[in-house]
């Protein structure tokens, strides 16, 4: 795990969360450190991941919502040698451990939706071992709060979180940084 990454993390919490180009260049000039991309095609994931670069930003892509792209090692095999992300977003536990083999961080989203997801969600992760995990949605302190003493790996909040207490909220409930769409919130806290 990149120490230098979490500490700017730490220091700058919240992480863009784009689906194209034009958010992945105003991103770029928001002061993130890190850009999380949903989106795009194998057309155009390479000079989506340029221009974050370009701007020193972190980046992430999540397969699973990429165009063209399969979802398997071959995809994954892809995104190493011609997008050249950071690290890779998946649901998949297959996909994480391919990443992981290839020297990308890995982050697997979460998604909760009662008690039951919860518990199936913490035993997958302990299984998986992504170097993070992004719980959504972001407003569910309590199982923030779970899974960062559970896993022992920095967590993640995603989804939803469109106002700064909801930043403050999932950060306070032991939440590494937030990922949001919420262009607004790109630049908290103000500096």
């Amino acid at each position: 795990m990149d120490q230098e990454f979490l500490s700017g993390l730490k220091s700058c919490p919240v992480i863009a969360a784009v689906r194209d180009m034009e958010g992945v260049q105003r991103a770029a000039l928001s002061p993130v450190r890190a850009i999380f991309i949903l989106g795009g095609s194998i057309l155009n994931l390479s000079a989506l991941c340029d221009v974050a670069h370009g701007a020193g930003k972190r980046v992430f892509v999540h397969l699973d919502l990429c165009e063209g792209l399969g979802k398997d090692a071959a995809g994954v095999d892809w995104c190493v040698q011609y997008a050249r992300p950071d690290g890779l977003i998946s649901t998949r536990s297959p996909l994480i451990k391919r990443a992981s083999e290839k020297g990308l961080m890995t982050i697997q989203r979460l998604f909760l939706m009662d008690s039951a997801s919860l518990n199936h969600g913490s035993k997958l992760l302990s299984a998986a071992g992504p170097d993070m995990v992004e719980v959504l949605p972001a407003l569910v302190p309590k199982a923030i709060t779970r899974l960062s003493r559970e896993l022992k790996r920095p967590v993640i909040a995603g989804g939803m979180a469109t106002e700064p207490m909801e930043v403050v909220q999932a950060l306070q409930a032991g939440a590494l940084a937030v990922s949001t769409s919420e262009r607004a919130l790109w630049s908290w806290p103000a500096k």
